[in-house]
């Protein structure tokens, strides 16, 4: 984890994130590695999605006191369980997570919005982080060309994960992934990967779970 530079101010964060050291502690604690430029454009990230929020409808009145420990945290936590040499198909990307946090990270990201108002709000955000690699689509995973390449590809609360993965085993080639949030550990065929969300600092239980198509 790189640590801050005690020679140069901080730049003053909204008051519903913690301070750098406690943010910089919690990812430690995680197991995840984030350069601080990259950990202030997310910084920069939440404050417009704090600002925008009321206009767009982006997050509901009570996420705002959670955005760190639920969405921000759990959002980092995705690149445990995905490879940085290829691209990553964000599956209703919504409000940005966990796609505007994995391209902050460097990531390739295309997100899939089909909601006019948070596509235009992703592609503001993108435009304004100049997260130029990654990309923003209208399109839904199943409206999608085929590929024979292998891809990666994320979720957050979309929809079950084996009708994902079915639509997934039709577009792209063998060896595609998916990764999403689980509540419990379902075992069986396909799984290729587990990281368990540790609470605290998360403020919820449950699991991330690459499957292998």
């Amino acid at each position: 984890m790189e640590q801050p530079d005690l020679n140069r101010s901080e730049p003053k964060l909204p008051p519903y994130l913690p301070p750098l050291g406690s943010m910089l502690k919690e990812l430690e604690e995680i197991s995840v590695n984030v350069r601080e430029d990259e950990l202030f454009k997310v910084v920069e990230f939440t404050r417009l999605l704090v600002e925008r929020s009321p206009v767009v409808n982006l997050m509901g009145p009570g996420e705002r006191d959670r955005l760190w420990s639920r969405h921000v945290l759990e959002s980092f936590c995705y690149s445990r369980l995905l490879d940085r040499s290829g691209p990553v198909v964000d599956i209703g990307t919504g409000n940005g997570f966990p796609g505007i946090v994995l391209a902050s990270m460097g990531f390739e990201v295309i997100m899939l919005e089909p909601r006019r108002k948070r596509y235009l709000f992703l592609r503001f955000v993108l435009d304004r982080l100049s997260l130029e690699g990654s990309t923003v689509d209208k399109r839904r995973l199943e409206d999608l060309e085929g590929t024979p390449a292998p891809c990666q590809y994320t979720a957050r609360s979309v929809a079950p994960a084996m009708e994902m993965l079915g639509s997934i085993a039709a577009l792209s080639g063998p060896g595609s992934t998916l990764v999403v949030r689980e509540p419990v550990i379902r075992r069986g065929r396909g799984v290729s990967g587990i990281v368990e969300l540790k609470v605290p600092p998360l403020d919820r239980s449950g699991f991330l779970v690459q499957y292998r198509v």
